[in-house]
């Protein structure tokens, strides 16, 4: 009896335990970040390399990266789809940018998983440059949430290439020469619909989780190596992106206002974060949105079912749309 008695005493003190690291590591992390930590410098983790490579660099996030990163001094190699809007956004940085960089572009449609393809136009950008800092920044998401059947398989098999497989392969070829200088920064970024199974977005939710779950082992394998790899999973942030969820009204725009950040708030909080958090959402008001999905599964899976509902409710409008337009 004494026995039993003193093993459930040992399990409540774990429990009790258990839930305080939970509550103090659920406030360091919305406080340590933002309100109390000193940015490090990013040339000394870059092991002084020059370049920084951003992916998806014409607009929004990417792009935002770019001009922050420029800011600090490193030359620019951006890597997106269309040249013209590269070109243009290349003259925009230079135009701007108070430090004296070089900005070079490669212009590549990541919708081609072909590896012989990255070997000829991406990867030589990279191998020919000290970069110091590769953000993966390139993503695809749907036009409006709906079941799986219904959405066009065209565009699920898109997103799951452009959200896996950029990450992947320039991750991989960039470690070398990062590794040769025992120094480097990499920045996977990826979406606080990571963090739940989200009804409506299976693919989407799932390629950002297999982001999060592939920066977490590279952080393992390449421990005490002098890199530094992070995962940022944002929220809603006012780009492009954003712009579906209130056009086919899973949002409103009072909603999104309250919810959401400016891109270049957003980015210049999450720059502050590398090499001090190895995941965050990026800014302040974001890690306060993600504390709820450290709720129990049960209770998390009960609340995302209200949303649910009205992911089918605008996915049946959008549907009917869509048959009236054929």
């Amino acid at each position: 009896m004494f026995g039993c008695d003193c093993t459930m005493t040992a399990m409540a003190y774990a429990a009790l335990a258990y839930v305080l690291y939970k509550i103090f590591r659920g406030i360091y992390i919305i406080v340590y970040p933002y309100m109390i930590a000193t940015p490090v410098d990013l040339h000394q983790l870059a092991g002084n390399a020059k370049w920084a490579a951003i992916t998806g660099s014409t607009d929004g996030i990417g792009k935002q990266y770019a001009i922050e990163l420029g800011e600090r001094g490193f030359n620019l190699l951006l890597i997106s789809r269309t040249k013209s809007k590269l070109e243009s956004v290349k003259e925009e940085i230079l135009k701007k940018c108070s430090k004296n960089i070089e900005i070079d572009i490669v212009a590549y449609d990541f919708k081609n998983a072909n590896l012989d393809d990255y070997k000829k136009e991406v990867l030589p950008a990279l191998e020919k440059r000290d970069v110091g800092i590769l953000i993966n920044n390139v993503g695809l998401a749907y036009d409006y949430a709906d079941q799986l059947h219904h959405l066009d398989l065209q565009r699920n098999a898109d997103i799951v290439i452009v959200n896996t497989v950029p990450v992947s392969v320039l991750t991989a070829a960039i470690i070398p020469q990062m590794l040769k200088r025992n120094a480097g920064v990499i920045v996977n970024i990826s979406s606080g619909a990571a963090y739940a199974k989200m009804p409506y977005f299976s693919i989407y939710s799932s390629t950002k989780a297999y982001i999060n779950h592939f920066t977490n082992i590279l952080r393992s394998e390449y421990a005490n190596t002098g890199l530094t790899i992070q995962t940022v999973c944002p929220f809603m942030v006012l780009t492009n992106m954003a712009a579906p969820m209130i056009e086919t009204g899973i949002m409103t725009q009072s909603e999104v206002k309250m919810m959401s950040v400016n891109v270049k708030d957003f980015v210049h909080s999450a720059v502050r974060t590398i090499g001090i958090m190895p995941e965050t959402t990026g800014c302040l008001s974001h890690q306060i949105q993600a504390a709820m999905f450290g709720l129990p599964e049960f209770a998390l899976d009960y609340i995302l079912k209200f949303q649910t509902k009205k992911f089918s409710a605008v996915a049946l409008i959008q549907r009917e749309k869509a048959a009236k337009q054929q």
